[in-house]
């Protein structure tokens, strides 16, 4: 983008190089038109602009010394306004220099369409129009009023309207030839520039959904590994509870405790057989794109298949239908948004205190479908606010969750149209906690991959 900052140091580097280049012009053309040619110029206003332009430029490096990261925390409005004040100032400079040397006789008065190519090249649309017509009204002004350099004269029609007492018809079609040839310009190089930039965007955009996928592609071979890893162990210990159990049962000794322990290897061959049914489904899905059908279900049932899944007691979740929300039917691929929205639940239970409960209000306006998951926990930082959607970035315990719940969860919602969005007080401390809020359209027409949940 003109002025963005990723440009910004770029083009204030150049820029400083050619006002360098100009001071050693203006200073030769100078020397040579008064040593080699004799011609009699006004030499202390032109050292005057040229020693500003020095001072300027000086400054500007100075500052940029000091401050090397000032183009990154730039906003882009305000790297035009520094990138257009400097170039204000060398039209002004331009139009003093020539203003005491012959005005628009001068053969370098050409160099206006210099300053306004790179106006046009350099800033945004409204930057380049405005110099433009400074252009314009500078020119305009020394065709009005100028000192005149005898070698430079060019005949009776070309003195100052100020001397005449009205602007003669070359001096008309001069300035109507100068207005449209730089109109002219402004109008090609900025629509020539808007359409570079905008393929730069574009490319940006694609390399973006590019790095995306290969993320995802390699969290799908994380996945698949991994799958693969834990089978072995995790079938062992399902062995070695059943048969702790069968040994239990044999056992007469204490029968209140046995019942105890049975019931304690039967939640952990419960909870073993919960984790081989996720890891199959890790092993079929991950790193192929099995695009899930869109199906029509009813927001009450769609909010059901969330539920079941929870591993926290789901009695601790309260929802709220509003305005008959529950009889709404949306088209989407169930079993991945419905994993997408039971992590973000999840979540919600894992950072409410035992005794806390998660609401989770569901609203249909505006033909968009909205959950909105609040917990009861301590809310979070701005600095979390900002990382929570990154891949492996997590605030729980070591061992309680890897980070990629809420990464994967926006990839489902966002790739049906919808979005996520978290809100949480400044502090992190109010007893409201956070709320996640997921909006989804209606209508879907693309499937979602199950690998991404």
């Amino acid at each position: 983008m003109p002025g963005s900052p990723q440009r910004f140091s770029v083009n204030i580097g150049w820029l400083l190089k050619l006002r360098w280049v100009a001071v050693v012009g203006q200073l030769l053309t100078i020397g040579g038109a008064a040593l080699l040619l004799g011609i009699d110029l006004l030499m202390w206003p032109m050292f005057v602009v040229i020693g500003l332009t020095v001072v300027s430029n000086l400054l500007l490096i100075y500052w940029f010394a000091r401050h090397p990261a000032a183009g990154s925390d730039m906003t882009p409005e305000a790297c035009n306004q520094v990138l257009g004040l400097v170039m204000t100032m060398d039209m002004l400079s331009l139009t003093t220099l020539l203003y005491v040397s012959g005005g628009p006789n001068n053969p370098f008065c050409l160099f206006f369409f210099v300053n306004v190519c790179l106006s046009a090249v350099l800033l945004d649309r409204n930057w380049a129009w405005a110099l433009n017509l400074l252009s314009i009204a500078c020119f305009a002004g020394l065709i009005i009023s100028y000192l005149p350099v005898d070698e430079l004269e060019l005949g009776q029609a070309f003195l100052p309207v100020s001397e005449l007492g009205n602007i003669s018809l070359p001096q008309m079609g001069l300035l109507v030839a100068f207005a449209t040839c730089t109109s002219v310009i402004v109008y090609f190089l900025t629509r020539l520039t808007g359409e570079l930039r905008q393929q730069e965007l574009d490319l940006r955009a694609v390399n973006a959904a590019r790095s995306h996928d290969e993320k995802m592609e390699a969290l799908g071979t994380l996945a698949a590994g991994a799958a693969h890893e834990l089978a072995t162990p995790l079938t062992t210990i399902a062995l070695v509870a059943k048969d702790v159990e069968q040994s239990i049962r044999r056992s007469t000794s204490n029968w209140a405790a046995d019942v105890e322990l049975i019931e304690d290897v039967g939640l952990i061959r419960q909870q073993l057989d919960r984790c081989k049914t996720i890891l199959d489904r890790m092993a079929s899905h991950a790193g192929e794109t099995v695009g899930e059908m869109m199906r029509q279900v009813s927001v009450a049932d769609l909010y059901q298949d969330v539920r079941e899944g929870l591993i926290e007691d789901d009695k601790r979740v309260t929802v709220e239908f509003e305005q008959d929300a529950d009889q709404s039917m949306v088209d989407v691929p169930v079993d991945a948004l419905s994993q997408a929205i039971r992590g973000l639940i999840q979540n919600a239970l894992d950072a409410s205190p035992a005794d806390g409960e998660v609401n989770v209000t569901i609203a249909d306006h505006n033909d968009c479908l909205t959950w909105a998951i609040q917990d009861d926990g301590p809310g979070m930082t701005p600095d979390v606010l900002r990382r929570i959607s990154e891949p492996f970035f997590t605030t729980k315990q070591p061992g309680k969750g890897m980070g990629l719940g809420v990464f994967l969860a926006r990839n489902v919602v966002e790739r049906l149209g919808g979005s996520v969005r978290f809100r949480s007080p400044i502090d992190g401390k109010n007893s409201t906690g956070t709320v996640v809020t997921v909006t989804l359209p209606h209508q879907q027409t693309r499937p979602v991959s199950e690998s991404m949940a």
